[in-house]
């Protein structure tokens, strides 16, 4: 009974997040994008505007599937000329995939429930499965193990990251699980159950869609399932049931590979058009992006400090882990060269593991040999998630069958916690000329907790509250990141802009298609496929040569838009569209309003953010329908009716 206690709880926190429609996506930040009314659904923090592939991507595709007629399509006729549901951002469709991509069940119930339900199932979910990796990990140091979990849910790398990862490490996590009860398993209806297990969660890490995060993560189950069996070997029952137990995991794996072999069907033609984008398709790493001092930076907390992120880009991108795990590993090495003590046969393929991903993160490998070992679809940054769960296993493993600490021990605890802490130091001192908010105080007190910290998981008998100190040091150091938010779906459909737009699409019969002019940053092209609006800007995925050949047939400027991409337009008095990159995920199309162009792209609506709308009209020949805040609403005539320039 008392076995069903923490997953009761959890199912009841779920539950009751879910009601309240409560969530931490930055959804907020559509307010200044629209009208700059206050946010009532904020409850606390703030959104975070970095958060773009939330709040402009993947939620705007997800809500455009509940708006389109019919619903949950696995083709969107929303996105310019049509978009894939399936990839590369899984959204929510009337098909057996569904089952296998959990954290979008809830959109089929609401937009509100939705949200909710996709950010506590990211949040619990990464918590109860890594929960149970780490007991069996530890073999049943339940505290141990609950503590590792919480490490990984405060991790900088989920947190500044609003947990987009987090589908693919509980995925990941679950085909461990799944392996290692198949492995066990003593009864046939065991067996069968684990091989179920198995088929499910495999093909749900499957189609987590990343190839980054799921590089990293196959080869750190890899390694976990060897220190499995290694560890165990003596005590699986390798000779009972062989037949069945060798048929289940036969049955699983033809299951997965089925599944992927219908959903490359069903996406060939979107999967075909990526691998040949010039990004992300064309896009292959050596590795070598992240310096040691950079993937120190989370034990220096510098995501609580730092505002001017200089040449580490921006907070999601430098987000790393607290590193812990070879100060485990160093007394572990000691005891074995002094004291003759075995080193512990699990961690051996982990800290191999560990040890291999940070040489590729930092240094980076041979193109040819990155190309072989998958890990070239792996930029450095991305190696973090399989550093930051390696690390956590071997920290808890080391916490849970450490020996207590005699007086030998300690001595030895102080040592390398100082030597730890010189580490830090250094880290910190190489951060320095690349942070200017570095304050050297600021900087002392971290490196101070992290001997501190060092020194309690060496030396303390409670090896639980050494590794629930770590988790709350992590913490608190990111809790302040993501806001807390009831709803917001609701506002986002209801606003006097989407209120104006969905009025005058009805007016057309539902046969308006949009763009959006600007001079800068127009995030609010992605508001028309929430509302069940066509455009040809906002957000495209997957890149849609077909669109842009009515207007640039020769294909000169297919490089440019052969790639995902963020989309607005330019008004301009060129005879001949443009299209001018302005990042690696974003392109701008020079086009005059006046033109036959514009119309060959089947656009009849715009709307221009920001500028004087009267003089808009008047260069243009648009008709000015109305204003919301800095939006300003315009039927785009025939040629006909258009003003001469």
């Amino acid at each position: 009974m008392r076995r069903l206690l923490a997953p009761t709880a959890l199912l009841l926190a779920f539950a009751m997040a879910v009601a309240l429609r409560l969530h931490g996506f930055s959804i907020s930040a559509w307010h200044p994008l629209i009208d700059g009314s206050a946010p009532a659904e904020l409850l606390a923090g703030e959104p975070q505007g970095i958060r773009v592939d939330d709040f402009l991507v993947q939620l705007p595709l997800i809500l455009a599937q509940r708006a389109h007629a019919p619903p949950f399509p696995l083709r969107n006729g929303l996105i310019g000329a049509g978009q894939s549901a399936l990839v590369p951002i899984g959204t929510p469709v009337w098909h057996p995939f569904a089952l296998f991509r959990p954290t979008l069940w809830g959109f089929f119930l609401g937009a509100d429930v939705g949200l909710a339900w996709m950010w506590w199932s990211s949040v619990l979910g990464l918590f109860a499965v890594w929960w149970g990796v780490f007991q069996v990990v530890t073999r049943g140091a339940t505290g141990v193990a609950a503590a590792g979990a919480a490490l990984v849910v405060a991790s900088p790398f989920f947190q500044f990251w609003s947990f987009n990862a987090a589908p693919h490490a509980a995925s990941a996590g679950a085909v461990f699980l799944a392996t290692a009860g198949l492995l066990s398993a003593r009864s046939r209806a065991a067996i069968v159950a684990c091989g179920l297990a198995l088929a499910a969660s495999g093909l749900w890490f499957a189609l987590a869609l990343y190839p980054p995060y799921q590089v990293m993560l196959a080869y750190l189950d890899l390694a976990l399932v060897a220190g499995f069996w290694w560890d165990r070997r003596s005590e699986l029952p390798f000779h009972s049931h062989r037949g069945i137990r060798l048929l289940a995991f036969a049955a699983a794996a033809i299951f997965v590979l089925g599944g992927v072999g219908l959903f490359a069907h069903e996406t060939a033609d979107a999967l075909a058009r990526m691998q040949y984008s010039q990004y992300p398709g064309l896009r292959m790493s050596a590795g070598g992006h992240r310096s040691l001092a950079e993937l120190l930076g989370a034990n220096l907390g510098v995501g609580l400090w730092v505002r001017d992120w200089a040449r580490l880009g921006n907070i999601c991108e430098a987000a790393s882990f607290w590193v812990a795990a070879p100060v485990l590993l160093t007394i572990a090495v000691w005891r074995r060269v002094r004291d003759r003590t075995p080193f512990d046969a699990f961690c051996i393929p982990v800290a191999l593991y560990w040890i291999g991903a940070l040489t590729y993160s930092v240094h980076g490998m041979p193109a040819k040999l990155a190309s072989m070992t998958l890990f070239g679809f792996v930029p450095g940054r991305r190696a973090v998630i399989g550093l930051l769960l390696a690390d956590a296993i071997l920290v808890v493993r080391l916490l849970a069958r450490a020996p207590h600490a005699g007086p030998r021990e300690r001595g030895r605890a102080l040592a390398i916690s100082a030597a730890w802490a010189v580490g830090i130091g250094a880290a910190a001192a190489a951060l320095r000329p690349v942070l200017p908010d570095a304050r050297l105080l600021v900087l002392a007190g971290f490196v101070v907790t992290n001997g501190f910290l060092a020194w309690l998981m060496l030396a303390s008998r409670r090896r639980a509250l050494a590794a629930l100190a770590l988790a709350c040091v992590c913490f608190a150091t990111t809790a302040w990141f993501n806001p807390l938010v009831a709803g917001g779906a609701d506002w986002l459909l209801g606003n006097p802009l989407s209120r104006k737009i969905v009025e005058i699409d009805r007016a057309t019969e539902g046969g308006s298609t949009w763009c959006v002019f600007a001079q800068g940053s127009a995030g609010v092209a992605n508001l028309f496929r929430v509302l069940g609006v066509r455009s040809v800007t906002g957000v495209l995925p997957v890149p849609q040569p077909e669109l842009w050949a009515r207007i640039d047939p020769e294909a000169r400027w297919e490089a440019v838009y052969n790639r995902y991409a963020h989309v607005w337009f330019e008004a301009a008095s060129t005879p001949e569209p443009r299209f001018r990159l302005f990042a690696q995920d974003g392109f701008i199309v020079e086009i005059d309003p006046t033109s036959e162009a514009l119309r060959q792209l089947g656009v009849t609506h715009a709307l221009l953010k920001g500028g004087d709308p009267r003089s808009f009209a008047s260069e243009s020949g648009f008709v000015y329908l109305g204003s919301v805040g800095q939006n300003h609403l315009f039927r785009v005539p025939p040629p006909a009716d258009a003003l001469p320039r």
